[in-house]
C-alpha cells in the first residue's frame, strides 16, 4: 500500500512563525495555490481514499485535493495537530518570554514533556498509532492531509524509528511524502515540495 502524507498549505500562523496547534488560522493566498497544485500533482497516483485532520487549514487543503482527484474526504481526530496548549497563538520569542521554564523543559525533552494545557508527542503518537495500524493492514492507497508534527510521527512510525527522530524529517507547507508500505516495512519513495 501507499501512504501519501500531505502537509496543509501555508497559513497566516506559518508565515508569521506562530505556534497554531489546535487554533486555526486561514490559508494564505500562497497556501491556496499550494493546495491547488497539490491536487494537480496527486492526480498521477491511484488513490483510494483521502483522510484529513478536521482543522480547517488541513480540511481546506484536502478539499482542493478531493476536487482534483475525485475522492471523498474522511475526517479523523487521529491526525489532528499536537495541542500546544499555552503556547498556541504565540511566537517562539513570546513563549520564551512568557513561559521560559516550560519552553526550556519542552526543548530538553520534547517527546515526554506535556505542554501546559496541551499534549506531548507520546499523546499524539498514541492516537496516530491506532489509526495507522488500522490502515496498514489494508490494501488501500491513501492520502492523509495533516500537520507537520503528525506527518513526522507517521514517518518515524512507518519506518520503525524512535519517536525522538521526528526532527530528522522536515515537512514544508504544501509538501508531500510518498511512503510505500509492504510486509511491515515502510520506505520513503518521494519527498516532494510544492514550489509556488
Amino acid at each position: 500500500m501507499k501512504f501519501i502524507l500531505v502537509r496543509h498549505g501555508e497559513t497566516e500562523a506559518n508565515a508569521n512563525k506562530i505556534f497554531s496547534g489546535w487554533t486555526d488560522f486561514p490559508l494564505t493566498p500562497n497556501g491556496i495555490k499550494q493546495a491547488e497544485k497539490l491536487g494537480e500533482e496527486l492526480k498521477k497516483y491511484d488513490i483510494d481514499v483521502i483522510y484529513s485532520s478536521p482543522l480547517p487549514r488541513a480540511l481546506k487543503t484536502a478539499e482542493y485535493i478531493s476536487k482534483a482527484i475525485k475522492k471523498e474526504i474522511i475526517t479523523t481526530e487521529c491526525v489532528k495537530e499536537i495541542n500546544f496548549g499555552l503556547f498556541e497563538g504565540k511566537t517562539g520569542e513570546q513563549i520564551k518570554k512568557e513561559h521560559e521554564s516550560d519552553w526550556n523543559s519542552w526543548n530538553e525533552d520534547y517527546v515526554n514533556f506535556r505542554l501546559p494545557e496541551g499534549e506531548n508527542l507520546v499523546d499524539v503518537f498514541n492516537r496516530i498509532k491506532v489509526f495507522i495500524d488500522n490502515l496498514k493492514d489494508g490494501e488501500k492507497n491513501c492520502v492523509i492531509v495533516s500537520h507537520s508534527a503528525v506527518i513526522q510521527i507517521i514517518i518515524t512510525y512507518l519506518l520503525d524509528l524512535e519517536l525522538n527522530k521526528i526532527w530528522h524529517f522536515q515537512c514544508r507547507n504544501g509538501s508531500y511524502v510518498e511512503i510505500d508500505y509492504e510486509n511491515d516495512f515502510g520506505f520513503i519513495k518521494k519527498l516532494m515540495p510544492i514550489d509556488i
